[in-house]
Parts: C-alpha cells; structure tokens; sequence
C-alpha cells in the first residue's frame, strides 16, 4: 500500500513497504532534466548532479564516499530528459545514517569553485567516453536528428564547450530556481515505516521556501523523417532508426510496449530471430521505447559491419513491413502479452525499481499504478491494436535513420520499407 504525505511547502514523500526485505531504497527526485536546461548551458543539469557530491558543510566527497561504503550501501544519481535523481540503498538498521548523507549532499552541497573546475574535466572525460562509445554516441546523433530545435535533441551531458564555460553561479542559478520545493519528491519502498521517513525528511526539508515554478510549456517539437550519416573509423556501422513513439500520458504505450516487445524487445522477437539467430548477421540488435511528457520515440538499434550492412537494414525493414501486416514472426499476441506482464510485475519486485515507479508515475499521473491496472492495461490489447499501430506508425516519410561508422552517404541507399 501506498502512502503519501505532501509538506506545507509542496515536498511530497511516498513510501511503499515490502514485506520479506532487508533494504530500503530512498530516493529524492527532482522534476527537471536536460530538458529544462537553460538555452546556452546544455548540460548544467547533469553537471549540478555531479557538483552536489562534491562535499557539503558537514562531508567532504571522500566522507561521503567513506560513510555510505562503511554501511554497505550503495549511493547514486541520474540525469534523465525530464527528471533527476538522487538515491540510496542500505540495510533497513542503516537507514537513519544514509538518509542522512543523502540529505546532506542534495540539501547542503558547497559548489565549490575549486571543485567544480575539476568536476568539468571529470564530466568532458565522460562527454569523450561516450563519443568513443559508438552504441552510446549513435543514440546522441539519433536524438538530434530526430529532434531539431528542441532539448530533447541535445545531449544530457552536455558538449565540451559548454561545459568547459560553467561557472559556480550557473550551478547556483539552476538550483534556486529549478531544485523548488514543488518539484521535489522523495520516494522509498522496502523494509520501512512511512511515519518514520516522514520525521526523517520533515526537519530538513520544510525549510525550503515556496517557490513559483518557471513555466516550463512542453511543446511537441517538430520534425521530419530522413536520414543522416556520421563517418568514423570504427569496424561497425552503428544504426538507430526511429518513429514516433508513445507519451508518457498516451492511452496507446500499452500497446506501444506490446508492438515493442514483439519487433525487438526480448530474445524471442522477430529482429532477433531473424538478424541474429537465422542469419548471424549482428551480434546486437533491437528496439526500445523512450517517452517524454508529451511526446516518444520507437527506434530499432543495431550494429554490423559495412559488408553487412544492406542486408541488416533489409531485414529490418522487412520484419517491420511483416509487423504492419499483422505477422509477427509466429508469436502468439496471448504469450507476448504474458511476457510484458512478467517482465514488469517482476521488475517492481525489486525496491529500488519499485521507489522509481512511485516517484515517476507520481510525476506523470499524480497517482500510484497498480499491479492490477498494469494487468488490466495489458489485457485490453488486441491484435488488430498492435496492427493498425505499425501501420499508423512505421511509414517512410516518418522514419529517421542516423548512421555511425566506416561509410559515405553513398553507401545508405535504398533502404526503404517494401
């Protein structure tokens, strides 16, 4: 069971106990992304991530590293597109201690001047790392070209540039006016009592002051299909290829998710099937769903090598085509929608996934979803759902490819669904 208690001030604390574990996990998440990142300092979100493990008042960053290892727990943080979190993972005896070292950084961070000059050569050493990461860096390129003029085309972390120019007071400036007692949520599920979490965040957090949200209007971004090529010398050609894809608050991403599952999204799909069991023409191939409050994308990843290239994008065309005209490979609609229902009922056994749930669907619905209506939700989906989505979604005016290896703009046509 669910419960929730909001502060005066607009914090909101939700916690789910679980019985039969050891560990609670506690999470303090913020309603802002890269999204939300001021024109001209992409990536400031993901860098103030970073500046708020750089030591507070109280720890430095090696106490807090020191404090947190000596419980055996685990410490960490996300930048996501739309959200930022902040979590922890203990032993329920240790959670007192690790509230409040988690407490502590995201309330009393320094922003440290001469922490934050060496933070920025931390976080261009990981701009790099993902640009010599090919899967990584095609999705980068991918969101760009599917996204032109929008934040969700830029890169959460950032460019070198932009990063290099940060300033102690861009940190201070997003934090007062983004980190606002209304956008915060503090989520934990696990061994817990929810009276007890609520004296745990009451004192530290209610002090914060009411503070008005800038607007923040989600506007769908617009954007056109077509295809890109990025020449690097590397021994695979990286591809990611994409169409529009389901909302957070799409009545339709239950059926998204089947479509998904069904074309790339387990061992058993038809990519996989068919680019890798049957042909062994890749060794990683499929497709994902991303959803953002007002729009989403469904892509299909895969990696081969340049000779092998025509006949992958063929193939994946093909199983797309096979999946707008209603065949899906031989698998039965009943045992993909088991497989969806398992896969996400077994996920939520977990607390740290389970506190995720909580805090996100509190972001997107302002309301817990139950196992009961994720069941419901999947059970609803029909065959001729899953058809009239392919076809509505998979046409080539609306799909964006974006390339990433040894090749020209010569070498990528004709690839067109048939």
């Amino acid at each position: 069971m669910v419960k929730s208690t909001v502060l005066d001030n607009g914090v909101r604390v939700l916690t789910a106990k679980m019985p039969g574990v050891r560990s609670v996990s506690l999470g303090v998440w913020v309603g802002v992304g890269s999204r939300h990142d001021p024109p001209n300092n992409a990536g400031v979100a993901h860098f103030t991530e970073h500046m708020l493990f750089k030591g507070t008042k109280k720890r430095s960053a090696l106490q807090i590293a020191k404090e947190i290892d000596a419980l055996g727990g685990v410490l960490n943080a996300q930048t996501a597109k739309e959200y930022t979190l902040y979590y922890t993972r203990v032993l329920d005896e240790h959670l007192d201690k690790a509230a409040d070292i988690l407490f502590d950084l995201f309330l009393n961070s320094q922003i440290d001047e001469e922490e934050l000059d060496k933070e920025k050569k931390v976080v261009l050493q990981e701009i790099r790392m993902t640009e010599d990461t090919p899967d990584d860096h095609v999705t980068d390129l991918f969101a760009e070209a599917f996204f032109p003029s929008s934040p969700l085309g830029l890169p959460i972390l950032g460019t070198e540039e932009i990063v290099g120019s940060f300033r102690r007071e861009n940190v201070l400036e997003f934090l007062s006016s983004r980190y606002t007692p209304s956008s915060i949520i503090i989520a934990a599920v696990g061994s817990l009592d929810h009276d007890r979490i609520v004296a745990l965040v009451r004192p530290r957090f209610s002090h914060l002051p009411p503070v008005q949200d800038p607007a923040s209007e989600q506007v769908f971004p617009e954007r056109n299909g077509g295809s890109r090529v990025f020449t690097k010398d590397i021994e695979q050609v990286h591809v990611t290829l994409g169409t529009t894809g389901p909302s957070m608050l799409d009545e339709r991403r239950w059926t998204y998710i089947t479509l998904n599952t069904i074309l790339g999204g387990s061992m058993s799909s038809m990519l996989f099937q068919e680019a890798r069991e049957k042909l062994g023409l890749v060794y990683s191939i499929y497709s994902y769903l991303s959803s953002y409050r007002d729009c989403g994308v469904m892509a299909v990843y895969a990696a081969t090598t340049p000779d092998c290239l025509h006949k992958t994008m063929e193939v994946i065309m093909q199983q797309i085509s096979r999946a707008r005209m209603g065949d899906f490979g031989g698998a039965s609609l009943e045992d993909v929608k088991e497989q969806v229902k398992g896969n996400l009922l077994l996920a939520r056994e977990s607390t740290t996934h389970r506190m995720s749930s909580l805090a996100r669907n509190m972001m997107y619905y302002q309301r817990d979803v139950t196992d009961e209506e994720i069941i419901e939700n999947i059970r609803k989906v029909r065959y001729d759902d899953v058809v009239n989505l392919a076809e509505e979604i998979f046409q080539q005016e609306k799909i964006t490819t974006v390339y990433l290896g040894k090749i020209g703009s010569e070498d990528v046509g004709g690839f067109g669904l048939p």
